[in-house]
């Protein structure tokens, strides 16, 4: 498999767009108000199965730095999601969509096909992408029993996480949390392990789709 290859001047230039700038929330987002305890919190975001965001992701390396513009459909209870990656310019890293465990990757025109989406990911863009340990740590849960959270003192929400994803230790950071619906969600992640950072600036959350369930 080709690696993708990307202009690491261009994305330097639009990385340094992506950490400035960030587009307006949208008006079901509001100030948090009111503060849920870890308990009932915990307990309305392992329901919410279905979500989608939109927003910009920069991908840092020692070697690259990439900023990307960032669509992800999740839908826990089909068994299915769609990831779509673009350049600041449009321009198509690739489009992601799993069903039932099988992953089918577009990249360049060609299409791949794993049940390991991580490896394949790795294999064909260079960076590790835990997409599967995402869709926990984007709602601030833990992916797995022994994780670490750390929470505000006085707003209950996440500040840390310290997780394991294919036996690497991820740490993430959470920011600017908003009021989603019934659901209290950060809008900005710092996600790290060993060398290489993730940095995720959600412009929209869509939760709507778990009132219909």
């Amino acid at each position: 498999m080709n690696k993708i290859t990307l202009s690491l001047p261009l994305f330097f230039s639009f990385l340094l767009i992506f950490l400035s700038g960030c587009s307006s929330l949208t008006n079901n987002h509001q100030q948090i108000t009111e503060h849920q305890n870890i308990t009932e919190r915990t307990k309305k975001l392992t329901a919410m199965s279905n979500w989608k965001i939109k927003g910009k992701m920069g991908i840092i390396s020692p070697n690259e730095r990439h900023s990307l513009t960032l669509n992800w459909h999740y839908q826990g209870d089909k068994n299915r999601q769609m990831l779509n990656l673009t350049t600041v310019l449009g321009i198509q890293v690739f489009t992601l969509e799993s069903v039932n465990n099988m992953h089918v990757v577009n990249v360049d025109g060609e299409r791949y096909q794993s049940p390991d989406l991580n490896t394949l990911l790795a294999s064909l863009t260079g960076f590790t992408l835990p997409t599967h340990a995402m869709t926990f740590w984007l709602k601030g849960l833990p992916y797995l029993a022994n994780d670490k959270i750390t929470s505000n003192e006085i707003t209950q929400l996440p500040q840390t996480l310290t997780s394991f994803s294919d036996e690497k230790k991820w740490f993430i950071k959470y920011g600017s949390y908003q009021q989603v619906d019934q659901y209290q969600l950060a809008t900005k992640f710092t996600i790290k392990q060993d060398n290489i950072t993730i940095k995720i600036n959600v412009h929209q959350w869509d939760v709507t789709s778990n009132d219909s369930d």
